[in-house]
């Protein structure tokens, strides 16, 4: 049955919560890829001995062991398995509580996702982190759980059991202080392949500060006069060093908040596609669909279904030339 299971690479993923919760913590040790899905949950993925390759909206990321990826929730991605292993996950609805402004703009600022990579991560904020799961699994796998490579194979029964009273709660609170930290240095995160030009901002407002700015403002009709004004720059001065910052330009990085802010409003059935456009800040329904299916490589009404188990969707070929083939 086992050697079945590892031949399954093509599996359906479906977040069970613990009875009584809104969380899920497992290790998957399965040798799957998993296909274009996605779900409201925020998930954490931290290989402990063997990587991933997932890919989120457009964007694909290589998470090795001891890395941590943060995914934020409603973002549609794709799972490779690369080698055997096993990786942690820790899986949390946070729909009840996503009111919360910081924490609202917080997944915006990271979304897609937000890949930790051990090796360039400052030691401390790495370690406190880690600090951070370490906890989560032991509450809600029991105390005699030290550390997720001691998890043994039936941790999917364990899933099964209840949670003393408050330990929801204080597992909550462990997730909340690892966006919390995560969100304090995305700074360090967003550039820990090179090295940020600090002297050019002096005397003007930090592009970090420009981002929770269009984070804030991104469904109105803002344009890149107005947030060069903003940040005390020209507006070809701001849009090379934006776009040295964040990777993108201006218009790509406004048009994947509202592509990121449209998934979310998506997992709403009452909202119809017209109304989700308008409401993420496109100036039509024709618009918002062009640029999702551009970014996601679905049509906003497809998306929708690929939350639905009774309508799966194959395989999407927007990823194909991305696709790794598990060894």
């Amino acid at each position: 049955m086992k050697s079945d299971l590892n031949l399954n690479m093509n599996a359906k993923e479906i977040v069970y919560h613990k009875v009584g919760t809104n969380l899920r913590v497992f290790v998957n040790r399965l040798h799957s890829d998993f296909p274009p899905h996605w779900h409201t949950d925020i998930e954490i993925i931290k290989p402990i001995d063997a990587p991933y390759k997932v890919i989120c909206s457009n964007q694909t990321y290589t998470v090795d062991i001891g890395d941590i990826l943060l995914i934020c929730p409603a973002v549609l991605h794709e799972i490779f398995s690369i080698a055997p292993g096993s990786r942690l996950y820790i899986q949390a609805d946070f729909s009840g509580i996503i009111t919360l402004k910081e924490l609202e703009q917080a997944f915006r600022l990271m979304s897609p996702a937000l890949l930790i990579k051990k090796k360039s991560c400052p030691k401390k904020i790495y370690e406190q982190l880690c600090t951070y799961i370490d906890m989560i699994s032991k509450l809600y796998f029991g105390p005699s759980i030290s550390a997720p490579e001691e998890i043994e194979l039936d941790d999917a029964i364990i899933a099964y059991t209840e949670l003393a009273p408050y330990e929801e709660l204080e597992i909550y609170s462990n997730l909340m202080l690892f966006i919390s930290l995560c969100g304090k240095n995305l700074n360090l995160f967003h550039n820990s392949q090179k090295k940020e030009p600090y002297s050019v901002f002096k005397n003007h407002v930090s592009l970090s500060n420009v981002c929770s700015y269009i984070s804030d403002h991104f469904t109105q009709d803002i344009s890149l006069e107005r947030i060069s004004a903003y940040a005390g720059f020209s507006k070809y001065h701001f849009e090379r060093i934006f776009n040295e910052y964040t990777g993108m330009s201006f218009y790509q990085y406004l048009q994947q908040m509202r592509i990121g802010y449209a998934q979310t409003l998506l997992s709403n059935p009452e909202l119809s596609i017209t109304d989700i456009s308008y409401q993420a800040g496109f100036s039509s329904c024709i618009a918002f669909t062009r640029a999702f299916k551009k970014s996601t490589g679905y049509t906003p009404s497809q998306y929708r279904m690929l939350n639905e188990v009774q309508h799966s969707l194959p395989a999407n070929p927007h990823f194909a030339k991305n696709r790794v083939l598990s060894s």
